[in-house]
């Protein structure tokens, strides 16, 4: 039904929908006027008009924001913090999925391939996506690794062994030759756990902010300088927690506190599993030596965390008459980011030891 009236003018209900809609107000303006009626030299008739056109001439616009695609869920709230509204973070590998193993689908490749830019941990930590990210790197969207722009800590284990060297404890394994070379002396592998140390993920911040700012054509370096000096703030609040203990002497999971044992004077005395990626294997001998030296040095607790074998953990903490205490080296916190990631580790720590 045609909703004209008034001679042939829009019904007054019409009339005032479309010029409320287009954010007019009109006093005394009704059907029922004479057709001459005028407000401010403009007439009803031609304004009526003008209001039903741009209606019908109106579109949407939807500005689709860049895309920058984050492999690994403990980088991603950093990242954020950086692109701000700038741009859209995807992430690749899952919340509580293990880094070390995880196996990329088609479309994970596919999300990747379309990012303005790709922002991994590098050094093997996403050992199963290095192949994809070559590919991807190739074909010309650029992959920014974390750990081309740090510090690296070396060798597993190296300056916080108790007593032993590298290649007593954490490089006996003959076939990981990730830690060991042929005469069993420990190698040069570089540690990839470098979220672990906030500000040694500082290092890289200044480079990631240009990185990502050029890829997607905003200057993001304020926000970077910010989201260093946030880093800066956690360190001093971790190193607060970490100083309420009289000691510091851990035992986890794999070897993946190299740089937090570094950072706030932990002493790694061995992992359960002997090497910087969960996909290895510890041996009966690996663990021997290490419930002696657990019983030795009279840890307080077993530290176990995403990819260590249970009955392993419980078994070992049975043998040394201590408790397990899970830590989060590789989970952010449900609603929560990598402060709070890392304050829930050094509270686990600290709970733990105390």
């Amino acid at each position: 039904m045609s909703s004209l009236g008034c001679g042939g003018r829009p019904r007054r209900g019409a009339c005032v929908g479309l010029v409320r809609l287009a954010g007019l107000v009109f006093a005394g303006v009704g059907c029922s006027g004479p057709a001459d009626t005028v407000v401010d030299s403009v007439s009803v008739d031609t304004v009526s008009v003008s209001v039903v056109e741009a209606v019908e001439s109106t579109t949407t616009v939807v500005v689709e924001l860049p895309t920058v695609v984050v492999t690994y869920s403990a980088l991603e709230s950093v990242v954020s913090e950086i692109v701000g509204d700038a741009a859209r973070v995807v992430v690749v590998i899952p919340n509580g999925t293990d880094p070390h193993d995880f196996e990329p689908s088609a479309k994970d490749v596919e999300v990747m391939s379309s990012a303005a830019v790709v922002v991994s941990n590098g050094l093997g930590l996403e050992a199963r996506l290095e192949d994809a990210l070559t590919d991807i790197g190739e074909s010309g969207v650029p992959v920014f690794r974390i750990t081309d722009h740090v510090t690296l800590r070396t060798g597993a284990t190296d300056e916080h062994s108790h007593g032993h060297s590298d290649s007593d404890h954490s490089d006996s394994e003959d076939s990981d030759s990730e830690h060991s070379d042929e005469d069993g002396e420990a190698s040069d592998a570089e540690d990839p756990h470098v979220w672990l140390d906030p500000l040694t993920l500082a290092e890289a911040v200044p480079a990631l902010a240009k990185e990502i700012g050029t890829r997607i054509g905003v200057d993001l370096t304020a926000a970077g300088s910010a989201t260093a000096e946030s880093l800066v703030a956690l360190n001093s609040n971790i190193d607060a927690r970490i100083k309420e203990l009289e000691s510091c002497i851990v035992i986890t999971g794999h070897d993946s506190l190299g740089y937090f044992g570094a950072r706030y004077g932990c002493e790694v005395l061995g992992s359960i599993i002997p090497s910087f990626s969960t996909a290895a294997e510890a041996t009966a001998k690996d663990l021997a030596e290490l419930k002696q030296l657990a019983k030795t040095e009279g840890v307080r607790a077993i530290f176990t965390e995403l990819g260590t074998p249970t009955d392993v953990a419980d078994q070992l903490a049975r043998e040394v008459g201590v408790e397990v205490v899970e830590i989060a080296t590789h989970v952010v916190p449900d609603g929560g980011g990598y402060d709070e990631m890392m304050i829930s580790l050094t509270d686990a720590i600290v709970s733990g030891l105390s």
